[in-house]
């Protein structure tokens, strides 16, 4: 008695290796949706960062030694002099203060002139303020009503050096030599005061025989200043 044996080919009704048994594949692994950050938490911690540098920041501003120092509470023009009313004191880092004039230093300040235009909060030290002009023994002043090209134009104010000069030639010598145009050498400017629109009367301290050429060439109308360094 012979057997048969008969074999099947994969796929046809035997299940296969991907097969659950009922025909069907395995089911296939879906990833997770990735979370996403939320706008509000994100604006929460932006502020929390922010809240905490600008503490560090207050807390290093008020940790820093401050000192008292004068500063100026209004403007004050080169030339001008300085008084109490002028002045107020402030409180700056102890590292700014080293060149700057202590509140107990007032003195120092009031009745000086200004040697450059100080705006209002300018912290004052020693090199912005000079003493004011004082007439010596043997000097002289003079007085000068000036218009603008008379002048420099960048201004002129007390304890400038100035050369008075004759803007027109004179006539040379007999031996043939030029005159000098210059009436007055390294003249001190003793007072500026303004007068209508921009000519200003000057006042002009020299020694007395500089002083009194001056004043007799005043009336001209020719003469000039030039400033010149001390």
């Amino acid at each position: 008695m012979s057997t048969t044996t008969t074999s099947r080919r994969p796929g046809h009704g035997s299940p296969s290796a991907s097969s659950n048994g009922h025909g069907t594949h395995s089911p296939t692994m879906v990833a997770p949706p990735r979370k996403r950050v939320r706008l509000p938490e994100l604006a929460i911690g932006l502020f929390v960062v922010v809240v905490f540098a600008l503490g560090a920041v207050l807390w290093h501003l008020s940790s820093v030694e401050k000192s008292p120092a004068l500063a100026l509470a209004v403007p004050v023009e080169r030339g001008e002099t300085i008084t109490a009313d002028d002045v107020r004191v402030v409180d700056v880092a102890s590292d700014d203060a080293l060149a700057t004039l202590g509140e107990t230093q007032l003195n120092e300040v009031v009745g000086r002139v200004a040697l450059v235009d100080l705006p209002a909060g300018t912290l004052l030290t020693q090199g912005v303020v000079t003493d004011p002009v004082a007439i010596g023994e043997g000097d002289g002043v003079a007085g000068l009503s000036l218009d603008p090209g008379q002048y420099p134009a960048l201004g002129i104010a007390p304890g400038d050096i100035v050369n008075v000069v004759a803007a027109v030639d004179q006539p040379a010598s007999e031996d043939g030599a030029e005159v000098d145009r210059v009436i007055a050498r390294s003249a001190t400017v003793f007072a500026v005061e303004d007068l209508s629109g921009d000519r200003k009367l000057i006042s002009i301290m020299a020694s007395e025989a500089d002083a009194e050429a001056v004043a007799s060439a005043a009336g001209s109308g020719t003469l000039r200043l030039v400033l010149v360094a001390p």
